[in-house]
């Protein structure tokens, strides 16, 4: 057995587990969850229905991290695009990406919407200058699309939105709206905001605390996303508070997000860390692995199936280990 195979390689990636990663997007980017979320987030549509979101205002079939867009050959984000790259500033991924029709006046104006779900941030400042470099790269590849030359007027509005499902506890159950304001140095000159609102950050942070602002899209995404609310309940919730009825596709993927569980993952593994559960691992002995699968089995109340995967055996030596354990 290799000497960083059981969990040596495999703790500083805990933290970002794909699997869990690629779950909480595909639950995100079914339609009335997105229309809860611009219900929520977005004056443009705190009045209206949020089945009459998801079945008129949002366009298309939401793309969830799909393939790239090159900026340097002009083209630009449409239908099959998450991912933005340039030769001079690298790629830039986009965890779902969809257009939406706003219902103004006599027009509709098309927005460019992109969500991003992150359970743990670096620091505000790396995530919110992220959140405007999206915007950034996403108005920018408009040109050659929506506008050509001079024809600045007809950029489309971003909106970048980021799901926090762990925040700093001070901006635990919040919504905060960031977006370009301006202010008169000398005299009264109206008020321009419609000629230059072009993009703008929405931070949707979750929180378990009960608190007064525990309520509406908060609550529902937070029972989404717990790991401590079960199947049926979640159903529950979803149906006769939000009126979602989980069709069967959605139930497969909110089971297969539960399953590779936000706590086991974000959690649990700082727990196994702080209890010594997987010290002593870089010997990767046999004997080593058998002690750290029990460890974590008992210390974090994770069955052995999640246990193997969490210290990366293959799965052929599956049955070995089960045997091994009897």
């Amino acid at each position: 057995m290799e000497s960083n195979t059981p969990v040596s390689r495999t703790i500083d990636t805990a933290y970002r587990n794909p699997k869990l990663d690629e779950a909480c997007k595909k639950v995100l980017s079914f339609k009335i969850i997105l229309a809860h979320i611009l219900k929520g987030c977005l004056a443009e549509f705190k009045d209206f229905d949020a089945n009459e979101i998801a079945e008129k205002y949002i366009e298309g079939k939401p793309l969830v991290s799909e393939e790239a867009v090159h900026q340097n050959e002009g083209i630009v984000i449409d239908g099959k695009n998450t991912e933005d790259s340039s030769i001079d500033e690298g790629t830039a991924r986009y965890d779902i990406l969809f257009d939406v029709c706003i219902p103004v006046s006599n027009e509709q104006v098309k927005l460019i919407i992109n969500i991003e779900a992150q359970s743990r941030i670096k620091s505000l400042h790396n995530l919110l200058r992220r959140a405007r470099y999206y915007c950034a790269r996403m108005l920018s590849h408009q040109y050659g699309r929506e506008f050509v030359n001079g024809e600045y007027e007809k950029i489309k509005k971003v909106i970048s939105i980021w799901v926090l499902t762990n925040p700093y506890v001070e901006m635990r159950n919040t919504i905060k709206r960031i977006h370009l304001t301006e202010t008169n140095l000398v005299g009264n000159a109206p008020n321009l905001r419609g000629y230059y609102d072009t993009d703008e950050v929405v931070l949707l942070c979750l929180g378990r605390e009960k608190d007064g602002n525990y309520s509406g899209l908060i609550k529902m995404l937070d029972v989404l996303f717990s790991e401590d609310v079960s199947l049926n309940t979640k159903k529950q919730v979803l149906e006769s508070e939000y009126d979602i009825k989980m069709s069967e596709e959605m139930q497969t993927e909110v089971y297969e997000m539960c399953d590779y569980s936000l706590g086991v993952y974000d959690r649990g593994v700082e727990k196994g860390i702080e209890k010594g559960l997987v010290q002593g691992i870089a010997q990767g002995s046999e004997n080593t692995l058998l002690e750290n699968i029990k460890n974590i089995m008992e210390g974090l109340s994770m069955p052995l199936e999640k246990a193997l995967e969490l210290l990366k055996v293959p799965k052929s030596d599956y049955a070995k280990y089960e045997e091994l354990l009897k």
